[in-house]
C-alpha cells in the first residue's frame, strides 16, 4: 500500500503542475472524489443526493470554483451519532486508491446556517502515504427536489472507477440559492450563491456525457417552466411568502450597497478567480434571469420561455 500510495501521490502532484492549480487543492479534490466513491458503492447510497459546487464538474467537467467540502441532501436518518457511525462504515471501504480514512477521527455536529440550512456537518481525515487531508461533509434534510433528481458519473482524477450518483438538478439549485438570496437580503454573506447563479445563467452548462440517462442540457437554454416549479416548490418548502412587489436584492441600493461590493471583491481574490464584473453588474444579470420567473412563481402563472444563455434574454 505505500508504494502505490507514494506512485499516486507522485501522479497527483504532476497532476497538479499539468494543471497551474495548488497540489494541496488537487489533494483535496482527490480525497473528495473518493470519499463519493465509497458512497456511491455503499448500503447507504439511495440515501443521499450530491448537492454543491461538486456539480459543476457533472454540469462543465470542472470545478469554477475552488470548495473543500462535499454537500449532500439526506433521506435517512438526521440524527448526529447514526450518520457518523454511517460514514465509518463507509470510509471503511477498501478501494485500492491509496488513501486511508482514520475512522477515529470522524465526528459529527448539528449545523445551522445564516438561520436557513440546518443539517448534520460530519468531518474526518484521509491520510495520502505521508499527506493528511481533512474532509467535511454537510448534510441537509427535507428539501423539495423539482424536477426529479438524476443520475450522474462524478468526473474523477487519474483512472480509478468514477462515483455514480443522483444529483440535483439545476432548477432546484437556482432556487434554493435564490431563495437565501430572497430571505437573507443584506445580511447575507453567501456570495458564492450570487456567483453560482451568475455562472449558469451567463456562461451555461454542458452536462456532455457525465450525465446518465434522459435529456442533458444543451448548453445555451433553461426551461422556464421547470425554473418556475423549482422557485414555487423551493419557497413554498421553506414557508417563504412570495410577492409580486419588487424583491430587495434587485433594488439599486442592494446592488449598489458598500459591504456587498468589499464581499464580492473579497470572495475573487480569495478563490483566485479573474472577472472584470462588479457585483451590481452581477446583480442586473441576475435580475433579468430571476426576476421574471420569479414574478411567474408568485403569481401561479406559468412561463413557457427558454433562457437564451448566448443573448442573456428569456425568448
Amino acid at each position: 500500500m505505500t508504494n502505490k500510495a507514494a506512485s499516486i501521490r507522485q501522479k497527483l502532484l504532476n497532476l497538479s503542475r499539468e494543471r497551474g492549480e495548488s497540489f494541496d487543492f488537487v489533494l483535496q479534490q482527490y480525497a473528495i472524489q473518493r470519499l463519493l466513491y465509497r458512497l456511491s458503492v455503499s448500503e447507504y447510497h439511495d440515501q443521499f443526493l450530491l448537492k454543491g459546487a461538486m456539480l459543476f464538474s457533472v454540469w462543465t467537467g470542472d470545478l469554477h470554483r475552488p470548495t473543500k467540502d462535499i454537500d449532500l441532501l439526506g433521506f435517512g436518518s438526521n440524527d448526529t451519532d447514526v450518520l457518523v457511525n454511517d460514514f465509518k462504515v463507509i470510509c471503511a471501504i477498501e478501494a485500492d486508491d491509496g488513501l486511508i480514512f482514520d475512522i477515529e477521527s470522524i465526528q459529527g455536529v448539528r449545523i445551522k446556517e445564516d438561520s436557513l440550512y440546518q443539517g448534520v456537518r460530519v468531518t474526518g481525515f484521509a491520510h495520502l502515504e505521508k499527506a493528511k487531508i481533512g474532509l467535511q461533509v454537510d448534510i441537509g434534510f427535507g428539501d423539495a427536489v423539482t424536477p426529479n433528481a438524476r443520475l450522474a458519473t462524478i468526473p474523477s482524477f487519474l483512472d480509478f472507477p468514477a462515483p455514480i450518483m443522483k444529483i440535483y438538478p439545476v432548477y432546484t439549485v437556482i432556487a434554493e440559492k435564490f431563495h437565501a438570496m430572497v430571505a437573507l437580503g443584506l445580511f447575507n454573506s453567501r456570495i458564492k450563491d450570487f456567483y453560482d447563479i451568475w455562472m449558469i445563467a451567463i456562461h451555461g452548462l454542458q452536462e456532455g456525457d457525465f450525465l446518465l440517462g434522459g435529456d442533458a442540457l444543451d448548453g445555451t437554454a433553461l426551461d422556464g417552466t421547470l425554473l418556475v416549479s423549482a422557485i414555487r416548490s423551493t419557497f413554498n418548502r421553506r414557508n417563504t411568502v412570495m410577492s409580486t412587489e419588487m424583491l430587495s436584492v434587485f433594488t439599486a441600493e442592494f446592488m449598489q450597497d458598500t459591504n456587498k461590493h468589499k464581499q464580492w471583491n473579497a470572495f475573487l481574490n480569495k478563490n483566485r478567480i479573474v472577472s472584470d464584473q462588479s457585483f451590481e453588474n452581477i446583480q442586473q444579470g441576475l435580475r433579468r434571469f430571476l426576476e421574471p420567473a420569479y414574478q411567474a412563481a408568485a403569481l401561479g402563472a406559468e412561463y413557457p420561455f427558454k433562457w437564451d444563455v448566448s443573448e442573456g434574454k428569456w425568448k
